[in-house]
């Protein structure tokens, strides 16, 4: 017998009954398609298994006693398939032992249905098996849905923090020159001097002055004076990196060092490796009595929090030691 169909315009489900009687065949078709189910008929494993992977049916009800291939392989196979892995089988047999009945279970059988067929149990559970598919597929269905909809909510959070984490770094940096902005380095003295008081330790500061950058600007042009702003703050930031100090834009032609624990570091040596390397872009300056390159003064201080100094005693001890190194001749640290 070749495969078949009873058309329905609007089936309940769409049903595979395989077995090798044509007899039970008929009866079934009758019984299902009297109560709105579309058939589909085979009468041996093979051409069940080439029905069901060519249309997946909602249902199969499956003979177990048929020559060749039963009808635990034909479940077995058809649990291995990803396109009917989940549909609901409901073996049809004969034998209603116990062992039959969990041969054909632990083949992935979802019921069970004993001959001859009586009408009303045939029914009933072929609307139960129909009824738990179409709940299963509609929860596969929901969490599907919702599965996408977290993905979309997870980019959108992540887009969402990107977009914060550039608006902070924006809100925290200097325009001109993309150091720390004096927001940044005066929330970050704060901190540093707070973290400072707990551990009883130091906090350091140096002030950084480009030298002579009026008559640099001047002689060069604002625009030079920017690039030169830019130059001069991504070689401080290059240099005391590894030192995981802050380096910010402090104001005007000014920058500031803030060094978190300068009892791992020599201030003195990071101050003159700072102004070293500032010689060493060797950035020509057309009217600097100091050199024939731009040059940078820096002062340097450290101070212990104690219970009542303020981050301001910080920064004034810098800016003398800074007013120092330019009272001395520029080009030049003072501590």
């Amino acid at each position: 017998m070749q495969a078949s169909a009873v058309p329905d315009p609007s089936p309940r489900a769409n049903i595979l009954v395989v077995d090798d009687n044509p007899a039970n065949i008929e009866l079934l078709v009758a019984i299902l398609g009297s109560h709105g189910y579309r058939c589909r008929v085979a009468n041996n494993g093979p051409r069940a298994l080439a029905a069901a992977r060519a249309d997946a049916p909602d249902l199969v009800m499956l003979d177990i006693a048929m020559p060749g291939m039963d009808g635990y392989e034909v479940c077995r196979q058809l649990k291995a398939g990803a396109a009917t892995r989940h549909t609901p089988v409901i073996f049809l047999s004969a034998l209603n032992g116990v062992i039959d009945k969990v041969q054909a279970f632990g083949a992935g059988g979802a019921d069970y249905i004993g001959k001859p067929f009586q009408l009303e149990e045939v029914i009933a559970r072929v609307e139960n098996q129909v009824r738990i598919a179409r709940m299963q597929r509609e929860v596969e269905a929901r969490n599907e849905e919702l599965a996408r909809v977290n993905t979309e909510l997870l980019a959108a959070t992540r887009r969402l923090e990107d977009g914060n984490a550039q608006l902070r770094k924006l809100s925290e940096s200097d325009g001109l020159t993309g150091v720390a902005n004096r927001r940044l380095f005066d929330g970050s003295l704060l901190s540093a001097w707070a973290a400072a008081r707990s551990r009883g330790g130091e906090v350091g500061l140096m002030l950084i002055d480009i030298d002579h950058f009026k008559e640099f600007n001047d002689a060069s042009g604002h625009l030079a004076g920017d690039d030169c702003l830019k130059r001069v703050a991504r070689a401080l930031e290059a240099e005391a990196s590894a030192a995981g100090a802050l380096v910010a834009r402090y104001g005007g032609e000014e920058f500031s060092v803030l060094v978190a624990d300068p009892a791992r570091t020599d201030m003195r040596s990071f101050a003159e490796a700072l102004r070293a390397r500032i010689e060493f872009e060797a950035l020509p300056h057309p009217r600097s009595p100091v050199a024939r390159v731009v040059t940078v003064s820096i002062g340097v201080a450290t101070r212990a929090p104690g219970a009542t100094l303020e981050p301001a005693l910080l920064i004034d001890a810098a800016d003398q030691a800074l007013y120092r190194a330019k009272a001395a001749g520029r080009n030049r640290t003072s501590a």
